[in-house]
C-alpha cells in the first residue's frame, strides 16, 4: 500500500507533546543538532546525495556552521535547519512547520493576512489582498526588503523550483513570522502607476487562518459543482481525509453526475499537495475499470530509526521490520493491474485533470498514472514534483534545540517505470497563468476546458 505523505499533511498540526522552556541554543548544540540531522539523513534515506554530491553537502554544511554565532534563538535555529535540510533538494525533508516553542505564538493574531502573488522574483496584492490596490508591488514589510526576503524563502526548501516558488507564497506569513515580522505590520508598496504608498495593518490573522486560506484544502478537502449545466467540477484539494467519508462524497457526486446526464468532469488538484493514495485509487474506481497503476516501483532504505517509527504507530505486521538495516528493499513489478476498488458504473464521459506546482506528492502520483494511462487530458502548468521522488517520511527530533526534523526512506518511480528520469509531470494542454492572471483572478486552465466542452457540445 502507497502511504506517501505530503510535506504539510504530517508536520502542519501534528500534536507535539515535547516540554521544553529552553528558548536558545549555543553555537556548539546548533552544531551538534547539524550533524545529528546529517547522520540521521545518510542512515535513513534512500539516496541522499542524488541532487548534491556529498563533498558539496559536507562543504555547503560547513560553511552554515562556520556563520552561526554564539548564540541562537530558536526561530533562527529552525531558520538554519531549512537551509540544511534543503540542500538535499528533497521537499519531504525539512523542518516540521509546527514545532512546540510555536504553541503559544500559533493563538495569537500576528501572523501576515493577505495572500500576495509572484511572478518568481517580485510579490504583488491581488485583486482578493483587499487593503492595497490590486497589481502594487510589495516593497517592504517592517522596513525588511521583500524581494530579497522572498528569494531566501525559496533557496530554504527543497525541491523544484516550481514548488519552491509557490509554497513560499502559501507559506509566506509562517517564513515572515521566523524572521520575527509579526503583527502590527508597515508594508511599503508600489502601485501599478509608480507611486510609492504605506499602509499600516495593526492586526494580522492566527497561524491556521492563513493557512485555511492559501491552502483551502485544510478547512475543505474537497467539493464538487457542475459549472454551466455542462461541466461537473471536482475540486481535490486533500488526500488526508477519512477514505469512508471521501466514499460517500464521491458517491453521491457520481450519482448527482448520472442524474443530471453530464458527460464531461474536471478534477482539479492545483490545491492538492498530496496525503494517502488510496484515495487516489477510490476515486479512479469511479472512472475507470481497465489496468493502471500510479507507480511503477519503489525502494526502501531500511534503517532502525524508521522501524522504531512503524513499531510506534502500530504497524508491527509491516514486512519493512523484516529486512536487514542498510540494505534496500524494492516493492512494485512495474505493471498496471485492476483497481482493488470496484464502482459500477463509471464514469463514461471525458474526464480532465487540472494540475499545477502545488500537485504534490500522493497528488503527483495521481496525475502521472493519469496521463500515463490516458484515463484524462491534464490542462494547466506542470506538476511541484518529480515523477520519481522521494517518500516514506518520518519525524525524529534533534537532541538539543528540540526542533521536530522530517525526513524520508523511500524513492518511488513513476508509472512510466522510467528510473533514470526527473521531470515532473507535464500537462498535455499547457497553460501558464501571466502575472495579470494571478492579479485577477483569471483562471484560464478551467476557461480553456469550459470553451472545449462547450464546443464539444455545439458539435454533437
Amino acid at each position: 500500500m502507497i502511504t506517501k505523505k505530503s510535506i504539510l499533511v504530517i508536520v502542519l498540526f501534528s500534536s507535539i507533546s515535547l516540554c521544553f522552556s529552553q528558548n536558545t541554543v549555543s553555537r556548539q548544540q546548533a552544531k551538534d543538532d547539524i550533524d545529528y540531522y546529517s547522520k540521521t539523513v545518510l542512515d535513513s534515506h534512500y539516496s541522499p546525495f542524488l541532487f548534491i554530491s556529498q563533498k558539496q553537502y559536507n562543504t555547503e554544511v560547513d560553511k552554515i556552521k562556520n556563520k552561526l554565532p554564539d548564540q541562537l534563538s530558536l526561530k533562527e535555529m529552525t531558520l538554519v535547519m531549512y537551509q540544511v535540510s534543503a540542500l538535499l533538494q528533497d521537499a519531504h525533508s525539512n523542518p516540521g512547520i509546527s514545532q512546540s516553542f510555536m504553541k503559544e505564538d500559533f493563538s495569537k493574531p500576528i501572523f501576515f493576512p493577505l495572500l500576495l502573488v509572484s511572478d518568481h522574483e517580485k510579490l504583488y496584492s491581488s485583486a482578493n489582498t483587499g487593503q492595497i490596490p490590486a497589481g502594487s508591488a510589495i516593497l517592504s514589510i517592517n522596513g525588511q526588503d521583500i524581494e530579497s526576503l522572498f528569494q531566501n524563502m525559496k533557496k530554504n526548501i527543497g525541491g523544484t523550483s516550481q514548488f519552491r516558488d509557490i509554497i513560499s507564497l502559501k507559506l509566506f506569513s509562517y517564513f515572515l513570522y521566523l524572521e520575527n515580522i509579526t503583527a502590527p505590520f508597515s508594508v511599503k508598496y508600489k502601485l501599478p502607476e509608480g507611486d510609492i504608498r504605506e499602509i499600516t495593518i495593526n492586526e494580522g490573522m492566527k497561524f491556521r487562518d492563513f493557512l485555511a486560506l492559501s491552502m483551502p484544502g485544510i478547512a475543505k478537502p474537497y467539493d464538487f459543482k457542475i459549472i454551466n449545466h455542462k461541466l461537473a467540477y471536482l475540486d481535490f484539494r486533500s488526500m488526508s481525509g477519512n477514505m469512508d467519508d471521501f466514499d460517500k462524497f464521491l458517491s453521491e457526486t457520481f450519482s448527482t453526475i448520472r442524474k443530471e446526464n453530464i458527460k464531461d468532469l474536471a478534477i482539479d488538484l492545483r490545491n492538492n499537495s498530496g496525503g494517502n493514495s488510496i484515495l487516489g485509487d477510490l476515486l479512479l474506481s469511479y472512472i475507470t475499470d481497465q489496468k493502471y497503476s500510479l507507480q511503477g516501483s519503489k525502494r526502501w532504505k531500511i534503517s532502525q530509526i524508521y522501524k522504531d517509527k512503524l513499531i510506534a504507530d502500530h504497524n508491527t505486521e509491516s514486512e519493512y521490520l523484516k529486512m536487514e538495516n542498510g540494505t534496500v528493499w524494492e516493492t512494485g513489478n512495474c505493471k498496471p493491474d485492476f483497481n482493488k476498488f470496484k464502482n459500477d458504473p463509471v464514469f463514461k464521459g471525458k474526464v480532465y485533470v487540472l494540475t499545477g506546482p502545488f500537485t504534490f506528492s500522493s497528488a503527483n502520483l495521481v496525475a502521472d498514472g493519469m496521463k500515463q494511462y490516458k484515463l484524462a487530458e491534464l490542462v494547466g502548468e506542470p506538476t511541484g514534483e518529480y515523477t520519481n521522488d522521494f517518500g516514506e517520511a518520518f519525524m525524529f527530533t534533534l537532541p538539543n534545540s528540540k526542533i521536530q526534523m522530517r525526513s524520508t526512506s523511500s524513492m518511488s518511480f513513476g508509472a512510466d517505470c522510467n528510473t533514470s528520469s526527473y521531470t515532473p509531470v507535464v500537462p498535455d494542454i499547457l497553460i501558464v497563468p501571466t502575472l495579470q492572471d494571478k492579479i485577477n483572478g483569471i483562471d484560464k486552465p478551467l476557461e480553456y476546458i469550459l470553451k472545449a466542452v462547450k464546443t464539444n457540445k455545439e458539435t454533437n
